[in-house]
């Protein structure tokens, strides 16, 4: 169910066939899989360490990612100029993802390819992510979240209340929100100075964070969604949902 995580940590599963299956949202901390017959297994997420027959392969994804995306390796910078050169990046890239969605018609914009996100809940997603990370804690708004906003899968209640989940807004309409909030991020990191990316806010997980870590979170979530979003838009126009 959304919002909430079905907790089988610690379980044991033998002799079971996956084939076919999909797994999404899920925590693979700490986990091992032996004995395994794996073909065309496809793996996308924060992957931080992952060992294949004895070998660790996250360096090299990492490597080339940043390969194949430049750009990846300064997106977490921690100066404000990379910060600065970061987001402009960032803009070129949303730009080309909206450009290539304009050419769908716009009933292909709320449809979701391998139940991900469509590309309206990814731009209402990105709304809920700025909101989260940006517009309560560290411009200080109580009521934060738009209620465009579109959360995780696992966002908690009272991430979600404010939310209108059945809401079908048109792209103009959703245009108009985002802009807002991207005006927010610009406005940070174009006045951005050590100090103001050094000052303590609270965060969103719990404790405390920096303005930059929180700039730096709407960053990464900005690039894997529309690097998500170009591939699903690739998909819809190459069935034929082009104009």
């Amino acid at each position: 169910m959304a919002g909430e995580i079905r907790d089988l940590s610690g379980a044991r599963f033998e002799q079971v066939n996956l084939a076919g299956s999909r797994v999404h949202g899920a925590f693979l901390i700490n986990t091992k899989v032996t004995g395994a017959w794996v073909h065309s297994l496809d793996v996308s997420g924060e992957v931080q360490s992952l060992v294949v027959n004895g070998v660790e392969v996250a360096g090299y994804v990492k490597a080339e990612l940043e390969r194949r995306h430049p750009e990846l390796g300064y997106l977490e910078s921690k100066d404000v100029p990379g910060l600065q050169r970061a987001w402009a990046t960032l803009q070129e890239i949303a730009a080309a993802t909206l450009d290539a969605a304009r050419a769908l018609p716009p009933g292909a914009l709320d449809e979701s390819v391998d139940d991900e996100f469509s590309y309206l809940q990814t731009l209402r997603h990105l709304v809920f992510a700025t909101d989260r990370w940006i517009t309560g804690p560290v411009l200080g708004e109580v009521d934060h979240f738009h209620r465009l906003g579109y959360p995780y899968d696992s966002a908690p209640p009272e991430e979600r209340a404010p939310l209108d989940l059945d809401a079908h807004p048109t792209l103009d309409v959703v245009l108009k929100v985002r802009a807002e909030r991207v005006g927010f991020v610009d406005a940070l990191v174009r006045e951005a100075t050590d100090e103001s990316l050094a000052r303590i806010v609270d965060s969103p997980n719990g404790g405390t964070t920096t303005v930059g870590d929180c700039i730096r979170v709407v960053f990464i979530e900005e690039w894997w969604h529309h690097r998500y979003a170009d591939r699903d838009l690739a998909a819809l126009a190459s069935r034929g949902d082009g104009p």
